[in-house]
């Protein structure tokens, strides 16, 4: 998972959310003005300095212009008849909500949004002024995030991704988070679950900063058989699949090296026992035959786009054992 735009918040509200991004995801673009740099924790600071996970995104001023606007549009079509959107915002009258002066306390820096927005808010009693921005309700926050998040993505050529379920119905109507990248991220952190032997809140994020860090190439590895997965996952291929299609591996692999045309001779004898006898063999020990044996074999033939397969199902082969090791 890549490209990916969170909102509505700079960082994630709960830990347990960055913690299985460390893990799988390829990276995500919080919205950060410059302004807001100060608030995020350190902690957080250190995930952004020390891994390439946390990519901030800086707003530009005609994204906050353009979102300002079709917030201001969409908030006039909620003002005509509020009681329409009842089931959508979980609300019996949105407008009301929004309006609530003693619930203000989301805050829009102002780098996210034009001066019509500010303008609009102050003249409906949708909010008031504060230092660096403007303060208004959770629910009124997060619509005009929204649209903010939808004018980056559709600019960057980003898709959008949050970890707050408070709006799903509104996310929905909006057609906002695909369905494809939801799923996909029920699915992962359900693999990451049954594989790691611990709970992952008992995990310290700077363990998993250090064992991202150290397995950077198979995390790509692991999510190019996501991919591969999840088209299966309407032919009821579940989690626990997932994790078991990578026993048979290493029999596939000395399949495809013979079909190479290389021959039993030109494979060492003790990696070929290995390969044959792959179950009797802790993983570990067939991985040190294995990569020597791939650097044998690129130099000495074309790689095929099977044994590019094999290689990526190889490495997340690997992903997977480390992750059950994790602590």
């Amino acid at each position: 998972m890549e490209n990916l735009v969170y909102f509505p918040s700079f960082e994630p509200p709960t830990t347990n959310w960055l913690k299985f991004a460390l893990l799988y995801v390829e990276n995500f673009n919080p919205i950060i003005p410059d302004s807001g740099r100060q608030h995020l924790s350190a902690e957080y600071e250190r995930v952004i300095g020390d891994t390439d996970l946390v990519v901030p995104y800086r707003p530009t001023y005609d994204q906050g212009d353009r979102a300002s606007v079709k917030a201001i549009e969409f908030l006039e079509k909620i003002n005509s008849d509020p009681y329409r959107y009842t089931n959508i915002f979980n609300r019996a009258n949105i407008v009301r909500a929004i309006a609530n002066a003693n619930e203000r306390r989301f805050k829009i820096f102002g780098e996210k949004f034009s001066y019509t927005w500010e303008r609009y808010c102050l003249d409906n009693n949708f909010g008031e002024r504060t230092d660096g921005g403007i303060l208004v309700t959770q629910e009124l926050g997060f619509i005009y995030l929204t649209f903010l998040a939808e004018e980056i993505a559709f600019e960057e050529g980003k898709s959008i991704i949050t970890d707050n379920n408070a709006f799903d119905n509104f996310l929905n109507y909006r057609r906002v988070v695909p369905r494809a990248i939801a799923e996909r991220q029920r699915f992962t952190q359900g693999v990451i679950s049954l594989t790691v032997p611990k709970n992952i809140s008992e995990i310290p994020i700077r363990n998993l900063v250090r064992f991202r860090n150290d397995n950077r190439e198979r995390i790509r590895a692991f999510n190019l058989e996501l991919n591969a997965a999840l088209t299966n996952i309407q032919n009821g291929v579940d989690e626990r699949d997932f994790v078991n299609r990578f026993n048979n591996i290493y029999s596939e692999l000395i399949t495809e090296i013979l079909t190479q045309g290389l021959g039993v001779a030109t494979i060492p004898l003790g990696t070929y026992l290995v390969l044959k006898n792959a179950t009797a063999l802790s993983a570990e020990y067939i991985n040190q035959f294995i990569g020597g044996l791939g650097i044998i074999l690129t130099a000495k033939v074309a790689v095929s786009s099977r044994w590019r397969e094999i290689v990526n199902k190889h490495d997340c082969k690997r992903y997977i054992t480390n992750l059950e090791r994790l602590r």
